[in-house]
């Protein structure tokens, strides 16, 4: 019996396979950990999920695209939290992009920074993609949330882009 070639478009890259599993293994347990010894002050946010919107442009060859995106996370505790962030911008070729990183708000809920890794997708070819990214959220009403955001990609064999743009969405 002979199997089908596998294609670049089919499965998920075993970086991002490995990412996501660590993440789905790692949240539970991390969160266990932090509610076991510590009690929320009062200036903490209380919300452990937070999954939102992103509508912006990445910067391509001196172009701005259009970029729409989403992105879910959880706070590990006041300082940390990890995500995972799906973006497409709308250009000629397939730019669809996956990451998966962890957040630092070294002065709480509001300033953020982000390190992520994943893969883009460029014209049918997976490329190793690193970002660096500052955001601020700031909840507006009842869990809702608004987060002006700017990112640098890095990407494996391809030109680096910037993005920019903002998140809605809203915290568990």
């Amino acid at each position: 019996m002979r199997f089908p070639a596998r294609s670049a478009h089919v499965g998920i890259p075993s970086t991002l396979l490995t990412s996501l599993v660590t993440l789905a293994l790692l949240h539970p347990n991390a969160l266990r950990a932090q509610e076991a010894g510590h009690e929320a002050t009062a200036d903490e946010a209380h919300y452990r999920y937070a999954i939102a919107g992103f509508i912006g442009a990445t910067r391509v060859h001196g172009d701005n695209e259009f970029t729409l995106g989403i992105e879910g996370g959880v706070a590990l505790n006041r300082e940390w939290s990890l995500g995972v962030v799906i973006e497409r911008a709308e250009r000629e070729r397939d730019s669809t992009l996956v990451l998966a990183g962890v957040g630092w708000h070294p002065s709480g809920p509001g300033f953020r920074l982000q390190l992520a890794v994943g893969v883009k997708d460029l014209s049918g070819e997976a490329e190793t993609t690193f970002r660096a990214g500052l955001g601020w959220e700031k909840e507006i009403h009842g869990g809702w949330f608004v987060k002006p955001y700017v990112a640098y990609d890095v990407i494996r064999n391809e030109d680096n882009e910037g993005l920019f743009g903002v998140y809605v969405g809203k915290f568990f």
